[in-house]
């Protein structure tokens, strides 16, 4: 019992280990904890109010007083961006989250009970799939009604049938293992062999997902948001900013709309190298073709 203890123990430091050696995942990941500190910190960090006008300073460019300049309200846009990373990042995880728990159940009953009931739900998640996502989540915003709850809303239905194909696959594969038929010959029951046996064997491929998920969770949202779905005005979100302010790109204001972008991109990219990282780490094959090169 001790040794097995201790190897348990081993495992998350043999994870993170494994993980801070991929200089992408790093790279993403001191992105990520950057906008998580601005969002937490942004009161603190800057003197400007994102809401509040301020005519006078109107269109400034970047300078020492306004590192991102202003825009046609007089709005510091650092500070806009600061605060606006709550919404955005909060947006994309939860949406995120929400379809990582409902599709992995979805997609687990469906894969081990299987017949009408698996074939019912798949199909379903094929006419989800059907629809480009922008299109289908502007669909739903738009039937909710504008707001960033809808906005939510929306994407995390959008992303439901990815985790549930996923889990179904990894559902049908395990089932069949024998782990599964020594617990069905010993009459562990079959929520109790579902969740309790084949869930955590089918986990690491799920995360991989839901971590570049997010990304394209975020780009998802903020697009929501530039077309008047989500959050209302004068709300500081990333997609609104640059809705707010497109308008003033041919007059020569290129900064009210490259900052926020360029927070937007920087964001899924993030999360993109830490997902890609996961992946590494959590299949063994690519562990293992890394440290034959090795």
């Amino acid at each position: 019992m001790a040794e097995s203890s201790g190897e348990q123990r081993r495992k998350p430091a043999g994870f993170t280990r494994l993980l801070l050696r991929n200089r992408l995942s790093v790279i993403g990941l001191l992105l990520i904890v950057v906008w998580i500190a601005l969002a937490l910190l942004a009161p603190l960090i800057t003197p400007y109010s994102p809401i509040e006008p301020d005519v006078a300073n109107k269109l400034m460019p970047p300078s020492a007083s306004h590192w991102f300049g202003t825009d046609n309200f007089g709005r510091d846009i650092f500070t806009r961006i600061a605060y606006g990373a709550k919404y955005t990042i909060w947006s994309g995880v939860a949406a995120v989250a929400i379809s990582f728990c409902v599709g992995t159940v979805l997609g687990a009953i469906a894969g081990y009970y299987g017949g009408v009931l698996g074939n019912v739900v798949m199909r379903v998640m094929d006419m989800f799939l059907a629809f480009p996502a922008l299109v289908l989540a502007m669909a739903i915003a738009a039937s909710i009604g504008p707001g960033l709850t809808s906005a939510m809303i929306a994407v995390s239905v959008v992303g439901i049938p990815e985790y549930v194909r996923l889990m179904y696959g990894q559902t049908m594969l395990l089932r069949e293992k024998e782990f599964v038929e020594a617990g069905r010959a010993i009459g562990l029951k079959n929520s109790v062999i579902l969740f309790r046996h084949i869930l955590p064997n089918a986990l690491a491929p799920l995360i991989v997902r839901a971590t570049l998920g997010i990304g394209f969770a975020i780009l998802i949202s903020s697009s929501l948001n530039f077309l008047g779905l989500g959050v209302k005005p004068p709300t500081a979100e990333w997609g609104a900013m640059i809705s707010e302010g497109r308008r003033y790109i041919v007059s020569g204001e290129w900064w009210i709309v490259s900052f926020p972008g360029l927070a937007i991109a920087t964001s899924i990219l993030g999360f993109n190298l830490i997902g890609d990282g996961l992946r590494d780490v959590l299949d063994p094959r690519l562990r293992t073709s890394s440290g034959a090169k090795r």
